[in-house]
């Protein structure tokens, strides 16, 4: 199940301004009106009451005693510290209506029932707290940068399962969201590119490939030679690979470096015989204006334009360019790869 984020997220984010708005707007006023009469009316009475402990202290006879008004009520100082216990006992006959302490060397008083107080609402205290931190976190994961996690082997092996990946949003445009309207073109994807996107056979996932394709672009794969506009990419075998974790099973590929038109990356192929490779692989496609032909960099282990009944990926369907590796976990492995941290995206 795909949780919408920018959904949920801008939900929120219009419910809690909405009830901090219109408290701010109607409510808020009288409250603070009620707040300041009511505080009003505990002073004046704090006051009566510190003068009442005067009177029965002078009454007492106690000698060199302090009392007045503080911030938590009212502070008795007092000089004489054997004085405290006899004040104290005093107070709590003589003055039921106050809750009497022992503080430091004297004695704090407050007033037990100092009337029902106006409070702000549960709801608009967690509104007008929560607002701003989905506000930053909406315009954040929008419009600058938000994670993924590679839940496949088909980018290996320059992404590994278990990676979690930062995307930039703003490489190739502002958009809005939930509606994914662009309101700001910044830049446009890249032969070579790593892109985080909405496949149009299931535009509910989002998945990662690279951009092989550019519009206007035609491009042929056929038993693993890769053709674009008709120039042969040139490549060359460095390895075998092995495979760690989740992705162990890919051990024994080969490690292809491939050169695409002002980019060079890595990409695995198994070597299959032609007759053994999956006929869907190979092929010669157009890319449509406004269009990209996307492939994975493992190549007998994608899913990607070659299989699409569309075999392009549209503009609007792109959510954002692939940066760097900032955490992996396989979760299947069990294991934490620490040094996968900080990778770059190439």
């Amino acid at each position: 199940m795909r949780y919408d984020f920018a959904l949920l997220f801008t939900v929120l984010t219009a419910l809690t301004g909405l009830i901090w708005l219109l408290d701010t707007i109607f409510f808020a006023p009288a409250r603070r009106k009620a707040m300041a009469e009511e505080q009003s009316a505990i002073d004046e009475a704090t006051e009566a009451a510190a003068m009442r402990i005067r009177a029965a202290l002078a009454k007492e006879r106690v000698p060199d005693v302090e009392v007045g008004c503080n911030e938590a009520g009212i502070g008795i100082g007092v000089a004489n510290k054997e004085d405290v216990e006899r004040m104290l006992t005093l107070l709590k006959r003589e003055m039921p209506e106050l809750d009497v302490q022992p503080e430091g060397d004297g004695l704090q008083a407050n007033l037990r029932d100092a009337g029902a107080r106006t409070r702000v609402p549960l709801v608009v205290d967690y509104a007008r707290s929560f607002f701003p931190v989905i506000l930053v976190i909406l315009l954040l994961r929008s419009f600058v940068a938000e994670p993924y996690r590679i839940p496949s082997e088909s980018m290996m092996p320059n992404l590994l399962i278990g990676d979690f990946i930062l995307v930039n949003k703003y490489a190739y445009g502002l958009r809005l969201p939930v509606l994914d309207t662009k309101i700001v073109k910044v830049g446009e994807p890249q032969r070579g590119d790593v892109i985080v996107f909405h496949p149009p056979i299931a535009p509910d996932q989002v998945w990662i490939k690279r951009v092989i394709g550019l519009p206007g672009d035609t491009i042929s794969y056929n038993n693993y030679q890769l053709t674009v506009n008709g120039q042969p990419v040139p490549s060359e075998k460095i390895g075998p690979y092995v495979g760690q974790g989740s992705g162990a099973d890919m051990t024994g590929a080969t490690v292809v470096r491939e050169d695409l038109p002002g980019r060079s990356h890595t990409i695995l192929q198994k070597d299959l015989p032609e007759m053994a490779q999956d006929p869907r692989a190979n092929g010669t496609w157009t890319v449509p204006s406004g269009e990209y032909f996307m492939m994975g960099d493992n190549r007998d282990n994608s899913e990607d334009s070659r299989f699409w009944d569309h075999h392009t990926l549209p503009e609007a369907n792109i959510v954002g360019k692939a940066e760097l590796v900032w955490l992996n976990i396989d979760f299947g492995a069990k294991k934490m790869d620490g040094s996968r941290i900080g990778t770059i995206i190439r």
